[in-house]
């Protein structure tokens, strides 16, 4: 009696820890995706937020550009439709990402599906992050200069463009690091752990 009652005692408390570890792993299972669902809005808001930036420059270049105080100077006028080109191209770029990576990633749904949307936005990512590092950022201070040396403005406005560069430099950098990458790598370390406990 006493050996079908331990048995019975067993077999309850294995099924409370089979239950127990259920909880938990769905419990977790609920975290890791809250917490990459943070991660991707601030991706996707971060993307949005880009494309109208982009959209909105354009008009005001194209102003710019039609000023009579820039019809007789090159340097200027090639930076505005640097510019122009450049938010172009952004603007496409992100919208493109946006569309057939960010947007496709959905929690709720295959691991696999949304490691490989994660890993592809990743490479756009970081093509895009060289081109500005390598191309943008010292094209459009090489214009910059040269449009100042065109201009022949005061030395107050010199120390202006260095202090703009410079901001512009550190913060591009700053949002790379900080919201890019840290993001990305937390909805990668997310997806990882989800799968193993799939496992």
């Amino acid at each position: 009696m006493e050996l079908e009652e331990l048995k019975n005692t067993w077999a309850v408390l294995d099924e409370q820890l089979k239950k127990n570890e259920m909880l938990n792993k769905r419990m977790v299972q609920e975290m890791l995706c809250k917490k990459s669902n943070k991660s991707l809005s601030w991706l996707i808001n971060i993307e949005m937020f880009n494309i109208i930036t982009l959209l909105l420059v354009i008009p005001l270049c194209v102003y710019l550009y039609n000023l009579p105080v820039y019809s007789h100077l090159l340097s200027p006028k090639v930076l505005f439709i640097f510019v122009i080109a450049v938010c172009i191209f952004g603007s496409i770029w992100s919208g493109y990402t946006l569309k057939k990576y960010l947007l496709k990633i959905d929690f709720s749904k295959s691991i696999k599906d949304n490691m490989h949307y994660v890993n592809k936005f990743t490479i756009y990512y970081k093509k895009g992050k060289m081109i500005n590092y390598f191309v943008v950022i010292p094209v459009l201070s090489l214009l910059g200069i040269l449009g100042y040396y065109e201009l022949k403005v005061p030395s107050y406005l010199w120390v202006f463009l260095l202090v703009a560069l410079t901001i512009g430099i550190v913060s591009t950098y700053w949002i790379y690091k900080k919201i890019y990458d840290t993001n990305i790598q937390t909805i990668k370390k997310s997806l990882e752990e989800l799968k193993e406990l799939e496992e």
